[in-house]
């Protein structure tokens, strides 16, 4: 799967690979810093979306518990112009590895 963000292109391959190796260096801790920067952001966005009260903040295995739901995981890919992979992707890897995310 591939996901763009202005000038970076993104494969889920690649970002797996780099998240595996530990001695990440140059480009590659680049691209894993820019894509963990562009999957908070559309996580927001996606966690806006499935939140029925604004004020309220959602912890992320309510966002998960929520997109349970096929209704809403279309309107989130109505609203966002993302498929339904790229969703669940994108909650999978806030989840596993962005720690400061509950």
């Amino acid at each position: 799967m591939q996901f763009t963000d202005g000038t970076w292109t993104f494969e889920t391959e690649e970002i797996e690979a780099a998240v595996m190796n530990p001695q990440r260096e140059g480009e590659e801790r680049d691209m894993l810093n820019a894509f963990a920067r562009y999957a908070y952001y559309r996580y927001k966005q996606i966690r806006d979306c499935v939140n029925p009260r604004k004020c309220k903040y959602m912890w992320i295995d309510k966002v998960r518990e929520q997109l349970k739901s096929p209704a809403k995981v279309r309107r989130v890919c109505t609203l966002l112009n993302i498929t339904e992979e790229e969703v669940h992707y994108i909650v999978a890897f806030v989840k596993k590895y962005l720690k400061y995310v509950k």
